[in-house]
């Protein structure tokens, strides 16, 4: 289990990726930030089970 803490540096950099992938020119790089949002995103949802 992680901490409100964690979480909230998880949520963070969620955004900041969100973010990266929305400025970045190069498709081949859309596509590898993509797929971490794409797995950070799983992790809190994950957290975010087990809290409920």
């Amino acid at each position: 289990m992680i901490s409100d803490a964690e979480l909230s540096i998880f949520i963070k950099e969620l955004g900041e990726l969100i973010d990266d992938y929305y400025r970045c020119p190069e498709e081949s790089l859309k596509e590898e930030i993509y797929q971490d949002i794409l797995l950070l995103g799983t992790a809190i949802s994950v957290e975010d089970e087990h809290c409920s």
